[in-house]
């Protein structure tokens, strides 16, 4: 099984709540997870964040909207 460090398992992790990785991805990023507890505590804000947005947003964001928060979200992620 390919072997991730934290700063690939964290830029991964919103694509892993939402299942949109390959099995082999999602194994190795499951795995890590499991093992790795500041991996786990990334997961598990995201995981929050993610539940805080579903019950405050009632509509759809423009697409606009969604890039810059997407591209945002992505950036801090590169930076963390």
């Amino acid at each position: 099984m390919k072997q991730v460090d934290c700063d690939e398992v964290k830029r991964n992790v919103h694509e892993y709540i939402h299942a949109e990785l390959m099995d082999l991805e999602l194994n190795t990023l499951t795995s890590h997870l499991a093992n790795c507890d500041s991996c786990e505590d990334h997961y598990d804000i995201e995981v929050v964040l993610n539940q805080v947005i579903l019950r405050s947003c009632d509509e759809v964001p423009t697409k606009e909207l969604a890039e810059r928060v997407m591209n945002r979200l992505m950036q801090i992620q590169t930076n963390s």
